[in-house]
Formats: structure tokens, C-alpha cells, sequence
């Protein structure tokens, strides 16, 4: 019982890390110790394992791992909606204050902490690709309607890949592309006709990211981290801008 009770603890604060712009729920996985057997459950819950049949694919799964975990993200995200939701309505600027501040602190925390800053500097450009990007998104060079059923999708696919990235916030990159507030809503009310497109990107990355993605990211991991933190110093503005 207390393995279990540890893990829907886990999962509770994973979950609340996750609906929070730039607090990262892998980073919480890994503090919790559960970050490898979460990655391990999305590659053996690939329908591809099914090949090999119905009783293998069902033994990789580790039932008393997975389900208090996800039950406990489930209602954290639950809860959290209404908490965000809140938050933005009655103390907007409070909000954004407290969101730029975590924000910051993750990028000072991806690239400094450890002694990382002298590997930091090999990765200037790619910090600052993240930075440009984001910029162009937050301050509308271009603009594209995430609320697009398509893009919605897209949006998605990118908001579950960052969260499978230690220290990447997958709610982050929503406020970047500007459709956090309308999946708080959704998931507020259980909309999940307006949810659907989101989710089915969300089922996309987690066909795609844990068998692929992560084999790359494993090569040269510290210099993923630093251009997303490039991201996220660069979508402080999307906070202010975007969150309304």
C-alpha cells in the first residue's frame, strides 16, 4: 500500500506540475523516482507490442505502477483547472508574475545549475534559436488559430513531447501557441468533443516520442534542454501577451 500511495502522489504532482506553465511534470517524475518506469510504460503501451500478442503486451505493463500514477495525475489536472482558472480571473497579474518567475528559474536551473554553465556556452546558438522562435510566436510575426481542430492537434503532439522532457514544461509550450487558456476551459468543463483534437495529438507523441524522439535526445540531451530553455526565456512575453 505504500508503494502504491507513493506513486498517486507522484502522479497528483505530476499532474499539477503539468497544468502549470513552466514547471515541468518529467522533472517531478524524476524527483519522485518514477520518471524511467513512466517512459518504460509508454514504450510497452505501443500498439506496435501487440504483435507479439495480447498476453506479453498485458505482462509489460506494470498494473500497480501505472494506475495510481495516472489516477492521481487525472484528478490533480482535474483540480488544477479550477485552481488556474481562478487564479486568472481574479489575480491575473499576480499570476503572471509568479508563471515569468518560474519560468526564469527553470532556465536558470537547466543551464547553470550543476556546473552546467561552461557546457551552456558551447550551446549559445541553439539557446538562442529557442529565444528567436519563441519571440516570433509570442509577439505575433505570424499567427496561426490553435484553436484549429489541425493545429489543435499539432498543439497537442508538442505540448506531450515537451512534457516527456525533463525540465520542458508541456503546459508552457500551450501558452507559447496561445491555447492554454481554452484546454484549462475545456478540461474544467469535461468538454472533451473540444478536447478531442488535443488528445489525439497527445496519443500521436506518445506513439512517436518514446520509441524515437528520446533515442535522439539520449545523444545530446544537455543541448535539447538548453534550446528549449532558449524557449522558454523567450516566451515570457507569450505570459503577458497571451494570458488574458
Amino acid at each position: 500500500m505504500p508503494r502504491i500511495f507513493h506513486k498517486f502522489i507522484a502522479g497528483f504532482f505530476m499532474g499539477i506540475a503539468e497544468i502549470t506553465p513552466g514547471i515541468s511534470g518529467a522533472t517531478i517524475a524524476g524527483i519522485f523516482n518514477v520518471y524511467k518506469g513512466f517512459i518504460s510504460f509508454l514504450k510497452a503501451l505501443n500498439p506496435i507490442n501487440l504483435k507479439n500478442g495480447i498476453l506479453i503486451f498485458l505482462k509489460k505493463i506494470d498494473v500497480n505502477f501505472i494506475v495510481p500514477l495516472i489516477l492521481g495525475m487525472a484528478i490533480s489536472v482535474y483540480l488544477s483547472a479550477f485552481a488556474i482558472d481562478y487564479l486568472i480571473s481574479n489575480y491575473l497579474f499576480l499570476f503572471k508574475i509568479f508563471l515569468s518567475l518560474v519560468m526564469v528559474f527553470a532556465v536558470v536551473k537547466n543551464c547553470f545549475f550543476d556546473q552546467a554553465y561552461e557546457k551552456s556556452k558551447r550551446y549559445l546558438l541553439s539557446f538562442s534559436i529557442g529565444i528567436l522562435i519563441a519571440l516570433i510566436i509570442a509577439l505575433s510575426i505570424f499567427q496561426l488559430d490553435f484553436n484549429n481542430a489541425v493545429l489543435l492537434l499539432i498543439a497537442g503532439l508538442l505540448a506531450f513531447t515537451a512534457f516527456l522532457l525533463p525540465g520542458i514544461s508541456g503546459s508552457l509550450v500551450l501558452v507559447i501557441l496561445g491555447v492554454y487558456e481554452s484546454v484549462i476551459l475545456s478540461i474544467k468543463e469535461l468538454d472533451l468533443y473540444a478536447l478531442l483534437p488535443f488528445i489525439i495529438g497527445m496519443f500521436l507523441s506518445f506513439l512517436i516520442i518514446p520509441t524515437q524522439i528520446l533515442r535522439y535526445i539520449k545523444e545530446d540531451e544537455f543541448k535539447v534542454k538548453v534550446f528549449f530553455s532558449g524557449l522558454i526565456f523567450g516566451s515570457v512575453p507569450a505570459v503577458w501577451l497571451h494570458l488574458n
